[in-house]
C-alpha cells in the first residue's frame, strides 16, 4: 500500500514549468504597475518568485495545482508595491490551505502606511504579565519596560498589544488591544479554525506573537484619521485570500459578535453558510481556553521593534455575513462584489475578480457579479486608452 501511495504522488515540478508559470503572470502584473505608476519591475520580481519556488518544492507544487491563486498573489505584489526580495522582508509567497498567498510582513504593512502618508511612523509591541506597562491615554506615550533579551515564555502570560501611530501633524495616537480581543480575532481566522487539529494551526501556532501584533495593527488602523487605499487593499486581500479574516465559508454569529461587540456578547450561536444560506446550531465554545492554546512563540534574540508583525483578522466594511437568514448574507455578498469591483478598477486585476466570483458565488449573485465586472472592465480599458 505504501509503495502504491508513493507511486501516485505527483512528480516534482520542473524548473522550466516554474519559469513558464511565473512568466504567465507578466501581462497582468505589468498592467497593474502601469495603471498605478509604480516602480515595480516584473523581471526582478519574477526572479524572486522563481527562486522561492525553486527552493520550496511544496510551494511550487501548490502553485502548479492552483495557478489562479499564484496569479492573484503576483497581482497583489504588483498592486502593493512591495518587493519579494527576501533580504527586504516585506512580502513573501507562501502556501496556505491549498493556495499561494502573498503574505505581507509587518515591515510591508508599515511601509505601505508610511509611503501613502496615512501616518508618519507606526510602532507596535506586545505586552506580557512580567513586563512593566502603563497606559497613559490615547495621546500620550505609554511606559513599557521589559528585558528584550528574555524569551517570550520567560516574560509571563500574554496580555495584549499596543500600537503607536505618529501623525504628520505631530500628534500621537496610542491604541491598546487586549489579549481577549486578540484571541477573539484569532477565532475569525480560517488559518486557525480550518487547520488540521493534529498539526500546528498555521502562523497562529508558529508565530503567535507576530500574528498578535499584526492583529493590533489591523484594529488600530481603523482609528487613524487618514487611511490608504493601498493599505486597505492589502488588508482586504489578507482577510479574504490569506485566511486571516472572514471568507466565503461558514461564519458563526458568535465570532461576528465578538468582532463587533467583544467576546462576552454572544453565548448561543448559529452558523450561516454564505454559499447556501443554511442555518444550523453549533457549539459556541471551542475546545480549550484560548489562553491555554496560545503559548507565545517568538525569537528572543529580537526586540519588539524587530519582530515580524503578521496581521490578524479584523472586519472590513461588508466583509462579514451577520444575520438570521439568506437576505442578510446576500446583502453582505453584494457589498463584497462592490468591494472587489472597486479594487479591480484601481488595479486592473479583472481576471482575479472573475475568478473570485466563480469560486465564491452562484446563481443570481454570480450573474450580478459577472455583469458588474464586465461593465467595470470595459470602463477601465476605455480609460486606459485616453491620453494622460
Amino acid at each position: 500500500m505504501a509503495g502504491k501511495q508513493i507511486s501516485q504522488q505527483r512528480p516534482p515540478v520542473k524548473p522550466e514549468q516554474i519559469n513558464d508559470l511565473v512568466r504567465s503572470t507578466e501581462q497582468d502584473f505589468s498592467n497593474i504597475v502601469s495603471a498605478m505608476n509604480s516602480r515595480m519591475n516584473f523581471a526582478q520580481e519574477a526572479l524572486y518568485a522563481y527562486q522561492a519556488m525553486l527552493g520550496n518544492s511544496y510551494l511550487a507544487s501548490v502553485a502548479m495545482n492552483n495557478k489562479a491563486s499564484f496569479a492573484l498573489a503576483m497581482q497583489q505584489i504588483a498592486s502593493s508595491g512591495l518587493t519579494l526580495n527576501p533580504a527586504m522582508g516585506l512580502a513573501y509567497l507562501v502556501p496556505r490551505e491549498g493556495k499561494v498567498i502573498a503574505d505581507i510582513s509587518y515591515r510591508g504593512l508599515m511601509k505601505i502606511a508610511t509611503d501613502s502618508r496615512a501616518v508618519d511612523l507606526v510602532v507596535a509591541c506586545s505586552v506580557y504579565s512580567r513586563d512593566t506597562f502603563s497606559f497613559n491615554g490615547a495621546n500620550d506615550e505609554p511606559i513599557h519596560i521589559y528585558d528584550p533579551f528574555l524569551a517570550k515564555h520567560d516574560r509571563g502570560e500574554f496580555r495584549g498589544v499596543y500600537v503607536k501611530a505618529y501623525l504628520s501633524i505631530g500628534k500621537l495616537l496610542v491604541h491598546p488591544v487586549s489579549a481577549e480581543d486578540v484571541y477573539a480575532a484569532r477565532q475569525l481566522s480560517s488559518a486557525w479554525t480550518n487547520s488540521d487539529p493534529t498539526k500546528k494551526k498555521g502562523p497562529w501556532d508558529t508565530h503567535f506573537d507576530s500574528m498578535a501584533i499584526k492583529t493590533g495593527i489591523k484594529i488600530a488602523r481603523k482609528y487613524w484619521p487618514m487611511t490608504s487605499p493601498a493599505l486597505d487593499n492589502v488588508i482586504s486581500y489578507l482577510n479574504e485570500e490569506g485566511g486571516e479574516g472572514f471568507v466565503g465559508g461558514a461564519v458563526t454569529l458568535e465570532t461576528a459578535s465578538r468582532e463587533m461587540h467583544g467576546p462576552s456578547s454572544a453565548t448561543q450561536t448559529n452558523v450561516v453558510n454564505l454559499h447556501e444560506g443554511f442555518v444550523y446550531d453549533t457549539d459556541p465554545n471551542p475546545s480549550g481556553h484560548p489562553q491555554a492554546e496560545a503559548s507565545p512563540v517568538g525569537d528572543s534574540r529580537h526586540s519588539q521593534m524587530d519582530q515580524p508583525r503578521n496581521q490578524g483578522p479584523i472586519r472590513t466594511e461588508g466583509e462579514v455575513g451577520v444575520g438570521s437568514g439568506p437576505r442578510d448574507v446576500n446583502e453582505t455578498l453584494i457589498r463584497r462584489i462592490d468591494q472587489v469591483h472597486d479594487r479591480s478598477m484601481r488595479t486592473g486585476a479583472w481576471q482575479s475578480a472573475f475568478d473570485w466570483a466563480a469560486a465564491q458565488l452562484k446563481g443570481d449573485l454570480l450573474v450580478r457579479a459577472n455583469e458588474k465586472f464586465r461593465k467595470g472592465q470595459s470602463e477601465y480599458l476605455a480609460k486606459q486608452k485616453v491620453p494622460a
